[in-house]
Parts: structure tokens; C-alpha cells; sequence
């Protein structure tokens, strides 16, 4: 059995190495740079209240000066220790998008070869039923020839069979090198050994039957192993809708199992999402799209609330923006009146979880972006920079969610906190008494391409009403 690709296993065991040696100097300079404030301080403070002389104030001071000048240097230090994460952070993302496009070559080869293989079971199949066909027809046999020297003469599929039997494992040799070897790169050290460590291809070879028939290339037995891709839903889950007491639809929902997974990501810089960290989620519901204008407007023509702006782009299955975190928990809250089920905004782990869909890249679909994926500032969408998009214009993730990524950004139920030291591991929301921020995750039509990775968090005012903020609903078992 082929080994599978691991090129990058002691570029893993460098980088964590690396990581972990950058936050350490990242962690002793900001503690160097707290305990210098706070002696500055403290002399400031004695420069005030106990000079005695005027000698001991110019010794003072020039302690001071000393101790400033250190805090710089340090503070510089910092500085230069936090441009290198960052700068490592870009280099673990490029590797992240080779590998990425290394693994989607790798399975367009494997397409083509179950293809082909496809190709070449059907027409062995072909064969067989020609060669059932030629022994159903042959003639009776005759009386005795008289025992004279004659010349041996060979059937004729048997003499039409040889040259096809050659040209088939020729082309069966063409098709196998050209679709293994000559469309992969082999100048790419993981792609060369996987082929040198992978066994041989075994080929059968059948008989053709009948001059002039075509001749099925060989059947490849055998294909090299590959590495075990991450697991992702066979299907999409089940979908609800729950009916209002007026007798109209709520949004739809995904049912969802909920499970452990992987939240946010390690960084050097010190970024808020990191460090990731490991969250149970427990069985939940969530929309598969961001609340609509048609939606949206349904409940502020049923509250007596004034309609949010369109900005121009229209309403109906267009994402509602406009709408502050306060809306959006008033909306939340008239759907359970309406239905008798808890309604409320998504915590940032049951956010996280839905999106990411099993997977572990930046995108539920990769590391990099892809064309006709999503819309954002720089996505290649005609929605670019423009307006949002109407929900369901993308693919959906493995989930069945649309617009997790770009379109509109989405309030979830979290106060922001700056890190994630000491979030809830069980996937509730992060509390907040007086909560100043609110989490918004998946970026939006106007935001870069990074901001709508699957970990990256943006933070408003409760009150903030933007043009690219709308939220997406969730719902108890």
C-alpha cells in the first residue's frame, strides 16, 4: 500500500517550535515593558512626594532618564518580536495555499483516473459480450479432412485478435502513464516520492473478438493510496421551518448535531481569536441563510418598527442590513412569541461550528480563495464592493449554509472579549454585564478576503447600524 504525502511533518515540528519560542519573547517583553511603567511610575510618584535634596532629585531624574530609555528599547523590541509573527503567520498561510492547491490537483488526477478506469470496465464488458456473441455463431463443425498435408491456418479473430491484444496494452500503458505521470509535477519533492514508495500498477489484458473491432485499453487494478481527507457530512442535514401564528413560514433551519471541534486559531501576534481551543456543541438549529428584507420586514410591519434602508440594492431574498444588535434580538425575540420555540442569535462557537462544516482550513471550502465562492472586496464576484448579494447566489457549505462566508457580516450573541483565554469550552456564549461590543463574524461584499475567514472576528457597538451588517438566526432543539 502507497504512504500517503507527509512532507510537511518536521515543517509542522519547526513551526511549533518557532511559535512557541516567539510567544514566550512576546510574553517576557510585554511583561519587561509593564514592570518598567510601573517603576517610572512609582519614581515619578517619589520625585513628588519625598526630595530631599537637590542632589537626590537630579539622581532621580536621571534614573528616570535611564529607565525611559530602557522601556523604548524594549518597547521596540516588542515591536520587532510581533512584526515576526505576523510575518511567520503570512508564511504558514502561503504553505497552507500550496498544499491546498496541491491536494485539489492531486483529486482532479484521481477523477480522471476513475474515469478512465470507468471507461475501460465498460468496455471490457463490451468484449466479453462480443466474445459470447463470436462462440454463438461459430460454425458446426465439418466431416474429417483427409489426411493431407494442408496449411495451418489460424481463425480469423485469433489473427485479428493479436494486433488488438498489442494495441491494447499499449494504450492501456499511454492512458496509465499519461494520466499519472505527465499531467503531475514531478519536480515537487512530496508528488516524487509518493510515486517512488507507491506499488506498481497492475494491468490485465483480455482478447478481442472479430477483425476490425475495437479493443478496450487494459483495466488498471490498482491505484495509490491517499491521504484520508478530512471528514466532512456525507449530506447535508435535515431542514425545519416553523409556522407563525399568521399562518406565513419562518426562516428555514438546518438541524444540526452539534459535536466537538477545533475554535479559532494560534497566533503569534497575539490576534483575538487565538488561542484555539477545544468546544463541544450540543444539538441546535440555524438558519440557512441570513434573515432576509422579506423577512425582516414581516416582524417591523407586525411591531410597528420602521423598515431598515435597502441603500438602493432592493429588498425581498436580499440579507438585511441596517440592523443593530438590539434589532436583530428583538427579531429573535418576536419569532419565539410567534412560534412557541426559543429563537435567539447563535453563540460564537455554534457560529464557528456551522460554518467551518467539519473542515479545518481558513474557508469551508479551503485555504485559499476560490472563483464563485462568495462576495467580498476582492472575492471576483459581480457583487464585489458593490451591494450584497441575494441569499443562495453561492454554494452552500457541507452544512447546506449559505453566506457564511462574505456577503453580509453577522451579529452572533457574544460580548467581545479580546482573546479567548478562559472562553466557555460547552459553547455558550461569552457573558458581559454592560457589554460595550458585540461579536460580527464572516465578513461582508466590502471587506477583504481575509476577514471572511472561517476564525476571524469583528466587534461593533450594540447600536451599530452598517451597511454590511445583517445576522443570521439560531433555534433550541
Amino acid at each position: 500500500m502507497a504512504k500517503p504525502i507527509d512532507s510537511n511533518s518536521d515543517h509542522d515540528i519547526e513551526t511549533a517550535t518557532l511559535r512557541k519560542t516567539l510567544e514566550q519573547m512576546r510574553r517576557e517583553a510585554e511583561q519587561e515593558v509593564m514592570r518598567l511603567n510601573l517603576r517610572i511610575a512609582e519614581r515619578v510618584h517619589e520625585s513628588d512626594s519625598s526630595i530631599a535634596t537637590a542632589t537626590e532629585h537630579l539622581a532621580m531624574q536621571q534614573e528616570m532618564t535611564v529607565l525611559q530609555q530602557t522601556l523604548g528599547a524594549k518597547e521596540q523590541a516588542l515591536d520587532h518580536i510581533t512584526e515576526e509573527c505576523r510575518r511567520l503567520e503570512d508564511e504558514l498561510e502561503d504553505h497552507n495555499l500550496a498544499l491546498d492547491g496541491l491536494k485539489q490537483e492531486m483529486e482532479r488526477k484521481e477523477s480522471s483516473l476513475k474515469d478512465a478506469v470507468g471507461e475501460v470496465e465498460r468496455l471490457k464488458r463490451e468484449l466479453a459480450e462480443r466474445l459470447k456473441i463470436s462462440a454463438a455463431i461459430a460454425p458446426a463443425p465439418t466431416a474429417p479432412i483427409p489426411p493431407r498435408a494442408v496449411p495451418t491456418r489460424i481463425a480469423p479473430w485469433r489473427r485479428a485478435g493479436y494486433p488488438i491484444l498489442f494495441a491494447a496494452l499499449a494504450l492501456s500503458a499511454g492512458l496509465s502513464l499519461y494520466l499519472i505521470r505527465d499531467r503531475i509535477d514531478l519536480r515537487l519533492p512530496e508528488v516524487r516520492q509518493w510515486f517512488q514508495t507507491s506499488p506498481p500498477v497492475v494491468v490485465e489484458s483480455s482478447t478481442s473478438v472479430g477483425a476490425g473491432t475495437e479493443t478496450p485499453p487494459a483495466t488498471v487494478d490498482e491505484t495509490p493510496a491517499r491521504p484520508t481527507p478530512t471528514p466532512t457530512p456525507s449530506r447535508p442535514p435535515p431542514i425545519q421551518r416553523d409556522r407563525l401564528r399568521g399562518g406565513a413560514l419562518a426562516p428555514a433551519l438546518a438541524v444540526l448535531d452539534g459535536g466537538v471541534f477545533q475554535m479559532g486559531a494560534n497566533s503569534l501576534s497575539g490576534e483575538d481569536f487565538s488561542p484555539a481551543h477545544e468546544v463541544q456543541i450540543r444539538p441546535f438549529l440555524i438558519g440557512l441563510n441570513e434573515v432576509t428584507y422579506q423577512d425582516y420586514d414581516r416582524f417591523a410591519r407586525a411591531t410597528g418598527r420602521p423598515l431598515p434602508d435597502d441603500f438602493g440594492w432592493g429588498r425581498g431574498n436580499r440579507p438585511v442590513v441596517g440592523v443593530s444588535w438590539l434589532d436583530a434580538q428583538a427579531y429573535v425575540d418576536w419569532l419565539s412569541r410567534e412560534t412557541g420555540r426559543h429563537y435567539r442569535l447563535p453563540t460564537e462557537a455554534e457560529w464557528e461550528f456551522a460554518a467551518r462544516a467539519g473542515g479545518t482550513r481558513s474557508f469551508w471550502w479551503g485555504s485559499g480563495l476560490e472563483p464563485g465562492r462568495a462576495a467580498c472586496f476582492d472575492c471576483g464576484s459581480q457583487w464585489d464592493n458593490r451591494s450584497t448579494a441575494p441569499v443562495g447566489s453561492f454554494p452552500p457549505n457541507p452544512f447546506g449554509l449559505h453566506d457564511t462566508a462574505g456577503n453580509a457580516m453577522e451579529w452572533v450573541a457574544d460580548c467581545y472579549q479580546p482573546s479567548y483565554q478562559g472562553a466557555p469550552s460547552e459553547g455558550s456564549s461569552a457573558p458581559g454585564a454592560n457589554c460595550k461590543a458585540r461579536v460580527a463574524r464572516g465578513g461582508a461584499f466590502n471587506k477583504p478576503s481575509s476577514s471572511m475567514r472561517v476564525y476571524v472576528r469583528g466587534h461593533f457597538a450594540p447600536e451599530t447600524r452598517l451597511n454590511m451588517l445583517g445576522f443570521r438566526i439560531a433555534r433550541d432543539v
